[in-house]
């Protein structure tokens, strides 16, 4: 039990190192998944347009972007309606908008997680329409209807420039039903099925994108939407805008102003590296090396120094023991019954180097003579008859017997030819 005590305290931590690796590979896998926004990020900088992404560690100012894209998904919806920890409510990113300026670009969901990992887009993986309208709800836009294609692939002509129309694609389009607009919420783009960009008076700096694949991976590829997103992105952080677009993935609340120490650069020397055994970090470091210690020292315990391989180790073994056998059978008088098992080993060897490591027994030695006998006939059958009669009843031959046989054997089967290894 005791013994136990160091293996389970390093499984312990590579299940810890492993979880934490696999949560990263999780969060970086859907960034690149046909629902992520990382062909976004990658489009918008290839174009001349800065882009940072949302991290928890960061904390982004309204002064340090130019516009805010939130791909809402419904479990971020959830988190955003939430009570913040001080008993008041959070601002949601209406709210933010509002109060900082800061045009904000707020992109409907549209497919379920299941998409990403199947890889398959159908109607069974879109997301229920009246849990979008309820998300809205949460986050304050009130009375939107969704509205879906009937079709399959929907084209239409955008134009956020005059004069410089935009072809985009959609499957199973997504847009704002016309009808239940709220009054001062007015269309900045749509097609034939309804509305896909709304600006509302009540929140003039929040823009609603009803379709996901306008932005996403998989959308980005289809028609022009990779123009269309470059146009819209320039269309809504205005003319002469330098900073950079945040891509906001978490939903974090924001600040006015940059915090005036974030972003500081210090000076580092190696005398900084014992803060990493102060404690409690010293307790850690002592458990670590502990754990190694009492793993190391019942290894060695137990099994010893570890010896080192001697080339050809398992090859001389073998001869050995091979040797050490014969030497008994003739000393028992058993010269039949040792060529008997010459005979059959090495017929076993020709077959295994013909057929492989796996044919070294009753069906291989069959394919063997089947194959002799395919280059003489008359001499696979006298060779198979004096292989039987060694192996069968080579222990009860005279020595002479037993001598003729094996000559014959030795001659016939150095008749055939069998290839190199």
């Amino acid at each position: 039990m005791r013994s136990s005590v160091p293996v389970l305290s390093l499984g312990l931590l590579l299940a810890l190192a492993a979880v934490a690796i696999f949560a990263l590979s999780r969060s970086s896998d859907f960034d690149r998944s046909p629902l992520g926004n990382k062909g976004l990020e990658l489009w918008l900088q290839a174009k001349g347009i800065p882009v940072v992404r949302s991290d928890p560690h960061v904390a982004r100012a309204r002064s340090e972007i130019s516009l805010r894209i939130i791909p809402l998904s419904i479990r971020q919806a959830d988190r955003l309606a939430l009570p913040s920890g001080d008993g008041t409510d959070s601002d949601t990113p209406a709210e933010e908008a509002g109060r900082y300026a800061l045009p904000t670009l707020i992109v409907l969901p549209k497919w379920r997680g299941s998409v990403s990992t199947e890889g398959v887009a159908g109607k069974s993986g879109l997301v229920d329409r009246t849990e979008i309208g309820g998300e809205l709800d949460k986050i304050g836009f009130y009375g939107f209807g969704i509205a879906r294609s009937e079709t399959g692939f929907e084209e239409a002509q955008l134009q956020l420039k005059p004069g410089q129309p935009i072809k985009i694609a959609l499957y199973q389009a997504q847009t704002f039903e016309r009808s239940s607009l709220p009054d001062g919420c007015e269309e900045l783009g749509g097609m034939l099925s309804g509305a896909l960009l709304v600006r509302c008076d009540d929140n003039s700096d929040v823009y609603l994108l009803s379709d996901p694949d306008l932005l996403n991976n998989h959308g980005l590829a289809l028609a022009d939407n990779a123009a269309f997103a470059v146009s819209l992105v320039e269309h809504l952080r205005g003319a002469g805008e330098a900073r950079p677009v945040f891509v906001d993935t978490a939903g974090e609340p924001m600040e006015r102003w940059k915090p005036s120490d974030e972003g500081r650069s210090y000076q580092r020397s190696a005398t900084d590296l014992k803060r990493f055994f102060a404690y409690p970090l010293s307790l850690i470091w002592g458990t670590l090396v502990l754990v190694a210690a009492v793993c190391f020292w019942r290894g060695a315990y137990r099994f010893g120094p570890p010896l080192r391989e001697a080339p050809g180790t398992i090859e001389v073994s073998k001869t050995a023991a091979i040797e050490a056998m014969a030497r008994l059978l003739r000393l028992s008088g058993n010269d039949g019954r040792m060529t008997a098992q010459f005979v059959l080993h090495l017929l076993a060897d020709k077959a295994q180097q013909l057929f492989g490591a796996g044919a070294g027994n009753q069906e291989g030695l069959t394919r063997l003579f089947q194959r002799l006998a395919r280059q003489d006939k008359a001499a696979a059958q006298a060779l198979h008859a004096a292989a039987e009669a060694l192996i069968e009843r080579g222990h009860v031959m005279t020595r002479s017997d037993l001598h003729r046989n094996l000559e014959t054997f030795r001659k016939l089967l150095g008749s055939f030819e069998f290839g190199s290894r």
